[in-house]
């Protein structure tokens, strides 16, 4: 075979390659297209088959406060109250998270020179009032917290304590409260939520933790949808959410644990042991922990009992 003949055939096959990459060129461009034009198609019925703009709906109106007392060294000095301006900055954050598709009202309830509200970033000095009176004993500070409830009662559809140092992520709060108030057969119980502090990057669920001698009772064991809830011998949350109802039903009780030391101390007694003279009070359960929580922004109590926990969460190895 002649080198004109050798080199007439390489030619031809060069050609047919180089015709088969654009012939391939073309055809990915033309497959580009036709997505980019079905792509256009599918955003276009989505366009016409889309719901209708939702029609406003009424939003659930949120009362709540926050009990609040610093020293006086640390209400007139930013510095001395670093620390604390932390916790309750993150703690009106999370109810503003928490509660941007409610009406919120916060209250700070304290006492005049008490208090490090002039600390917080403006928008939050903006989205938070002022609870002043000053006849209070400091340490009683969280039961004033149901005086204002009481006067607010028939305003608000949700009625929340909260203590300055605790922070709620949780956007889905009342529909959780609403589905456990509606099918936990008992118009007496109210759902309150575990505490926990992050620890060395663990969940330590400390209200079950430093009662060394936590019991769950068996016997009145909720389960609602797959979720348990119990009663437990450690109830307290620092925190408690009621609706309408509950608050109503707890003020025809007469309220008379009102400013008593219950159990704990008068802290504890504001924020949770009141509530047994009128509810009886559940968790989730062992085996939902994490179901309806709040963190408490320290760590003191892990620090105290570093022992490892049955009620100690960690997605750590090791």
């Amino acid at each position: 075979m002649s080198a004109s003949s050798i080199n007439l055939k390489q030619r031809a096959f060069h050609t047919s390659i180089l015709g088969f990459a654009i012939l391939r060129q073309f055809i990915l461009a033309f497959l580009a297209k036709v997505r980019m034009m079905f792509l256009y198609l599918r955003r276009n019925v989505i366009t016409v088959l889309k719901d209708p703009e939702p029609l406003s709906q009424t939003r659930p109106k949120v009362l709540a406060i926050l009990p609040h007392i610093v020293s006086p060294e640390e209400a007139a000095d930013p510095r001395k109250a670093a620390a604390k301006v932390e916790k309750l900055k993150n703690a009106i954050d999370g109810l503003l998270t928490s509660f941007a598709h409610c009406e919120l009202t916060i209250l700070v309830s304290t006492l005049p020179r008490r208090h490090i509200v002039d600390f917080l970033p403006k928008y939050q000095k903006d989205s938070v009032q002022l609870l002043l009176e000053p006849d209070c004993d400091p340490m009683y500070v969280g039961f004033r917290v149901q005086d204002e409830f009481v006067k607010q009662i028939n305003d608000f559809d949700w009625f929340l304590f909260i203590e300055d140092d605790i922070v709620l992520h949780d956007s889905l709060l009342l529909e959780k409260l609403e589905r456990f108030n509606q099918n936990c057969g008992r118009p007496d119980a109210v759902l309150l939520p575990n505490r926990y502090e992050m620890w060395e990057g663990k969940k330590n669920y400390i209200d079950l933790t430093i009662d060394t001698r936590i019991a769950w009772n068996r016997l009145s064991l909720i389960e609602i949808e797959g979720i348990k809830y119990a009663e437990c011998t450690n109830p307290h949350s620092a925190f408690y959410c009621l609706s309408q109802a509950q608050m109503k039903v707890w003020m025809q009780s007469g309220q008379s644990w009102k400013y008593q030391d219950v159990m704990v101390g008068p802290l504890e007694s504001a924020a949770t042991f009141c509530l047994l003279e009128c509810f009886s009070l559940y968790k989730p359960h062992p085996a939902n922990l994490y179901f309806l929580e709040v963190r408490h922004h320290d760590t003191k109590y892990s620090k105290l009992l570093p022992e490892p926990s049955p009620y100690t969460l960690s997605s750590v190895r090791g």
